[in-house]
């Protein structure tokens, strides 16, 4: 286990050091059997195994492992999907034999994907043209990113054109370090930008520099089918998939080329889970929180079993104590640390009602952060605010702990549910404050502070009424007074 999914790692190592000596000092009375008092039955290489197995237990528990949170996911999986005009070509592959528009596929992909859930995994998700546009940073609102791409018509955004030589780079930086991620490219394999080698070359250096391997799927067939003609001009555009490409790419950014068929939910639960290898080590999966005391009670049990004679006689009556003990824990409750690990394992699980019955009720930031996340998936805006509401105080600790961000985007969520956005706008505001730049708040704050557009036109003036005939008379009388007189003509001007 690592140190870093420790709450106390300082903890740990004296523990361990202890154990150790323990246990060879169990061995070391083992090996000279008339240096000491012995009684019948005693191992002392046993009772060290035992005493050690205590000291480890103990550290472990003080230690406190921690739980996954949305702030550590198992896996970030950044999607770059190609919004140019060919994927607008109807040549997929539809149910029941139908055919669709590559761009339809590609989101009855994502739509299977994002209908069942997916627990330790982020998503974010980015167009691919001329050049990488960002949509959504990683999130884990599954409507929102189901959403999303609908609102957008391929081929009527970005620049023209596909490049993966230039969209896969820019969409490799958004990517944190020493985080384990993947990049996921739905396309139809086309570079109209550079050669194939060119776009090769370009997009696998950054990638295996930041071991980011990259899964592509292509959509589309392999025969020219017409697209539409260019804005301007009167030439017609053909368009095809380029699978062997697509694959070659994927290779070498070292990740692979997916099938028609494959399952996207699978392919990423097995790589959060550690099943599937990545070139980054993810976070591993949390340890139970009363591994250390299982761990101590085994060591208990073994020092007692290796104790000799004398203990043989207590056996019972410490039998006789741990049954009478059993009832109270049961009625006292789980500790709130255990509650916590059970509730974070039912959300994993996507088991609302179970993770409902075992939030926890600490004080703990950690736990309201959790409890909070309940409720906000219960649909129970106001009971999150409730929660998180010695966290989102004014006045933010220095330096920033680790909770506050989390604890006002969660605010803002819970403010927007119920239709107070003054009051989102407001906890975002302060998110920005005192930490710039991040992400989610950004994106969520844009989407706030949506452009009105445009003033409407001032209304046109309607033109004057045509004059009358008696005013163009009065005009005209009035015209020939302010005119000099003219002379009369006559024979004598002659």
């Amino acid at each position: 286990m690592m140190p870093g999914t420790f709450t106390h790692p300082a903890l740990l190592a004296p523990a361990l050091a202890l154990a150790a000596v323990a246990l060879l000092l169990g061995a070391w009375a083992q090996t000279r059997p008339g240096l000491g008092v012995r009684v019948v039955g005693q191992h002392p290489l046993a009772q060290g195994l035992g005493l050690a197995l205590v000291l480890a237990g103990a550290g472990l528990g003080l230690a406190e492992p921690r739980w996954g949170t949305p702030e550590a996911p198992r896996l970030t999986v950044r999607i770059l999907l190609d919004a140019s005009r060919s994927m607008g070509v109807r040549d997929a592959d539809g149910p029941a034999g139908a055919t669709r528009t590559r761009w339809e596929a590609a989101l009855a992909d994502l739509d299977r994907l994002w209908s069942q859930p997916n627990p330790g995994i982020l998503f974010s998700l980015d167009l691919l043209t001329g050049d990488a546009l960002p949509l959504l940073p990683p999130g884990d609102d599954l409507k929102l990113l189901r959403d999303a791409p609908r609102a957008v018509t391929p081929g009527e955004i970005g620049s023209p054109g596909t490049s993966l030589g230039r969209g896969i780079p820019q969409a490799a930086a958004q990517a944190a370090p020493r985080a384990p991620e993947i990049l996921l490219l739905l396309t139809d394999g086309e570079e109209t930008w550079e050669t194939e080698a060119a776009a090769i070359a370009r997009a696998s250096a950054p990638l295996r520099k930041a071991q980011v391997p990259l899964f592509a799927r292509c959509y589309g067939k392999e025969e020219a089918l017409p697209v539409g003609r260019a804005p301007g001009q009167d030439e017609l555009l053909f368009s095809k998939a380029h699978p062997a490409f697509l694959a070659a790419l994927a290779e070498a950014c070292g990740g692979r080329a997916l099938k028609p068929g494959e399952d996207l939910h699978d392919l990423f639960q097995s790589l959060a889970e550690g099943k599937t290898p990545l070139p980054m080590t993810r976070s591993r999966i949390p340890a139970h929180p009363e591994a250390g005391a299982w761990m101590a009670l085994a060591g208990i049990c073994i020092w007692l079993a290796a104790a000799g004679r004398p203990m043989r006689t207590w056996r019972p009556f410490l039998a006789v104590l741990v049954l009478l003990g059993a009832p109270a824990p049961a009625r006292a409750g789980l500790p709130q640390s255990i509650q916590a690990w059970l509730a974070q394992s039912a959300l994993e699980r996507g088991d609302l009602q179970a993770a409902d019955r075992w939030k926890p009720r600490g004080d703990r930031p950690a736990h309201r952060l959790l409890r909070a996340e309940i409720e906000l998936r219960g649909k129970a805006p106001a009971a999150a605010l409730t929660s998180l509401a010695p966290l989102i105080g004014q006045g933010a600790p220095r330096p920033l702990p680790p909770w506050r961000i989390p604890a006002l985007l969660m605010a803002a969520r819970a403010a927007m549910d119920l239709d107070r956005p003054d009051e989102a706008r407001a906890f975002l505001e302060r998110a920005l404050i005192e930490q710039p730049g991040r992400e989610e708040a950004i994106h969520n704050l844009q989407t706030l502070l949506r452009d009105p557009g445009p003033p409407p036109p001032p209304p046109r003036k309607p033109p004057p009424p045509p004059p009358s005939q008696a005013s163009r008379q009065d005009e005209l009388d009035g015209l020939k007074q302010r005119l000099p007189p003219k002379k009369p003509g006559g024979v004598k001007d002659l």
